[in-house]
């Protein structure tokens, strides 16, 4: 199971944002976002709207000037069909070409140029009267704007169309361009060849031609602001008059390819002429004013949303300050050190936060230093214990082998029994400290081996290899003693040759590791035997051998933790090794109350 911290640790890797962060990405979320999509909406309709408007409007005006067109058309038409029906106008014509006299001649052309003069006036056009009577070549021109002027090869060519059709009005295909004061007026023709059978004329063919004011109002709209492009297209599909440059004479279909979707094409028919005026209008002229005003709202979008960051920032800044203080101070805490304490500052609410932590810390802090207590005072108790549960069987043995020898005879190495034992004793229960250099513990050692010899026989041999730099180094108290007490108590029992313990030590992993080892060449141990010597169970039974070793190594343990300890291998027949395994410690010189003498 993880631990609190590790738990937090996680928590805190998923959400791995600030308040201000957060805050900001739910403004931005629920109501940003909200007034674009708001705002995008408004604008796709009311722009379809603005655009749907202004299409009629320009549709509506498109159709009054193909009206007026119209109507321009068909009042000249009117005037042309006059003249071709005017039986005055038909004999002075004849008359004319039939003048046998300059007077004939003149009076002739008098009552003809009156007639064209009062068709003119009626008219109220700038426009021009063009006759071509039977055999001759030389038109007869009236006109009342000299930039109407057509070519003798148009002339030829509307009076060709109208003789094909006697007594229809015919109107070309095409216009033609004025010249002189006002030049760039686009001029239409009507072409009419009058039928000779209802009564006797000299005309072939009568060709008005006439400045369109509407078509001329039309093409030449002011398009400086709404970049918009004006159109007259013929009935082969041809542009006969554009503001366009270059789109004279060029196919409208081809034109149309060139408008992509942001322009609008529209059209009205002139039903008189069957032609078409047609416009292409940029949208985005149409919609111009509209999207002023949509871009003053986006940046006033933007400067509130950028005034909102701002606040923000400032907002959270003064909330997150001591946040992030009262964090660092949490950190601490987690840390160990329950000194730390949050100060007020100017929100309430963190201020009940920073008293509820400073309360908190000073119960922790409480709650820690008794439960350390109680787990310092129950290790000391503890190990205090298990170490006395060593000494008293041990002085009973001893005590035990002297009273026998005493029994028996009297002699000076009952004296000398009794000094090793009481430097046991001495040094084991009149002391308060626990660890001890290692060159005393091998010289208690001695004396203890000196007693079991004294007790058991001199049939065994203790043999230490310990180099003389690891001598200071501290180990636990009476911490071999009972492995080799183990070793003299089991292992050389019933061993018909001479037994050797060897403790030796050296240094490990990095020199930080003291590796102590105790060996025999005694009876060994079965690996069942060997399994269970450190459990508690059988550690409860009788028998010294399974109360050392399971309180040897319970005893380093809870000093040193689980990566210290103490491992025994065995092998049946051969003997055993028991290694302690503890840190390096430095320890002050150690001097018994005794002298050392050589036992």
């Amino acid at each position: 199971m993880r631990s609190w911290r590790s738990r937090l640790s996680g928590l805190g890797r998923r959400k791995s944002h600030s308040i201000a962060s957060r805050h900001l990405k739910l403004f931005l979320l629920f109501v940003m976002l909200p007034v674009w999509v708001i705002l995008i909406l408004f604008t796709l309709f009311f722009r379809h709207q603005i655009v749907e408007s202004a299409k009629n409007q320009r549709i509506l005006a498109l159709r009054q000037y193909a009206s007026g067109v119209n109507v321009e058309l068909q009042n000249m038409s009117i005037i042309t069909s006059s003249l071709v029906h005017n039986t005055t106008l038909m004999e002075c014509s004849r008359d004319f070409i039939n003048a046998q006299t300059t007077e004939q001649r003149y009076l002739a052309f008098s009552e003809i140029d009156r007639i064209f003069q009062t068709h003119s006036i009626l008219s109220r056009q700038l426009v021009g009267f063009y006759m071509v009577l039977e055999g001759g070549d030389i038109p007869y021109i009236s006109r009342n704007f000299a930039g109407i002027n057509l070519s003798d090869e148009k002339l030829q060519a509307y009076s060709a169309m109208a003789e094909m059709k006697k007594g229809i009005i015919t109107i070309p295909d095409g216009l033609d361009l004025s010249y002189g004061q006002q030049s760039g007026w686009y001029i239409a023709s009507l072409a009419v060849s009058p039928m000779s059978e209802f009564y006797p004329t000299g005309v072939r063919s009568l060709v008005v031609s006439f400045v369109i004011n509407p078509l001329v109002n039309f093409i030449r709209q002011d398009n400086s602001k709404d970049s918009s492009n004006y159109f007259l297209v013929g009935r082969n599909g041809l542009v006969l008059a554009s503001n366009e440059a270059g789109a004279a004479g060029r196919s409208m279909t081809a034109i149309e390819q060139n408008y992509k979707k942001s322009w609008l094409l529209m059209e009205s028919p002139v039903e008189i002429s069957g032609w078409t005026l047609a416009e292409a209008v940029n949208i985005r002229t149409l919609t111009r004013p509209f999207n002023i005003i949509l871009y003053i709202l986006y940046a006033a979008l933007l400067v509130i949303l950028l005034f909102f960051i701002r606040y923000n920032a400032f907002f959270f800044a003064r909330i997150l300050s001591p946040l992030r203080f009262l964090i660092s101070k949490m950190e601490a805490v987690g840390n160990g050190d329950f000194s730390v304490r949050a100060e007020n500052g100017n929100f309430i609410e963190l201020n009940k936060i920073s008293e509820s932590f400073n309360y908190m810390v000073e119960k922790i802090s409480i709650l820690t230093e008794t439960i350390k207590k109680e787990h310092d005072e129950r290790i000391r108790t503890e190990m205090e214990a298990l170490r006395y549960q060593l000494n008293p069987h041990f002085l009973c043995n001893a005590l035990n082998a002297i009273r026998m020898m005493a029994l028996i005879t009297k002699n000076d190495a009952i004296t000398k029994m009794s000094q090793a034992l009481m430097m046991i004793t001495e040094d084991t229960l009149a002391r308060e400290d626990t660890v001890y250099p290692l060159e005393h513990e091998l010289y208690i050692l001695e004396n203890y081996v000196y007693i079991m010899k004294v007790r058991y026989g001199d049939f065994f041999e203790l043999i230490k290899d310990v180099d003389s730099s690891l001598l200071e180094l501290g180990i636990p108290s009476m911490i071999l003693q009972p492995l080799v007490e183990n070793a003299i108590l089991h292992g050389f029992n019933g061993l018909s040759r001479p037994g050797i313990i060897v403790v030796s030590a050296a240094l490990e992993e990095k020199d930080t590791a003291l590796v102590i080892s105790v060996k025999d060449n005694g009876n060994g141990m079965t690996e069942e035997t060997r399994a269970g010597i450190f459990s508690s169970e059988t550690a409860s039974r009788r028998g010294l051998s399974r109360i050392g070793l399971y309180n040897v190594r319970r005893r380093i343990v809870l000093a040193y933790g689980g990566n210290c300890g103490l491992e025994v291998a065995s092998y049946p027949g051969e003997g055993t090794v028991v290694t302690l395994r503890l840190p390096v410690q430095k320890t002050e010189s150690h001097e018994s109350r005794f002298k050392r003498e050589s036992l």
